[in-house]
């Protein structure tokens, strides 16, 4: 597996890292204390494990993350299961994790799975990352 990490000096700005064969990109960037974590390309079996440790291993103080789906182009059900994956120990360290933007093929795939009952959904990313602080729980979804 290739994978590389470039990290700017104090802050999450350039930090970037590409999968297994390049099929996965990520980005991240911190906003106020909310990790966002912009996602690129394909969310499947070769790069779920390495996307999921990826993500946890992000500075993220607050467990407050959200994962910008807008640009995934396929994701099968071990792409789906690193995201439960990143929920489940989000949710155990008190944290809260908000699906942004979902490609369609995401939006589909969470709705036939019913994981959008479980995970809070936005259609944009100022929604998710009012919802991300928010107190409640439950999917939001607007659009």
């Amino acid at each position: 597996m290739t994978m590389s990490a470039v990290r700017g000096e104090e802050s999450l700005a350039g930090w970037q890292w590409c999968g297994p064969q390049n099929r996965i990109r990520v980005r991240a960037e911190r906003r106020d204390s909310t990790l966002v974590a912009y996602v690129e390309g394909e969310i499947d079996y070769l790069v779920s494990g390495p996307f999921r440790e990826h993500v946890l291993s992000l500075p993220a103080p607050s467990w407050r993350i959200v994962l910008d789906l807008e640009n995934v182009k396929f994701c099968d059900s071990s792409g789906l299961g690193a995201m439960v994956g990143i929920w489940k120990v989000v949710k155990a360290r008190r944290g809260k994790l908000v699906v942004s933007r979902p490609s369609a093929l995401c939006r589909r795939i969470l709705r036939r799975t019913g994981l959008d009952k479980h995970f809070v959904v936005s259609a944009t990313l100022s929604h998710a990352l009012t919802q991300v602080t928010a107190g409640n729980t439950g999917s939001v979804q607007t659009g």
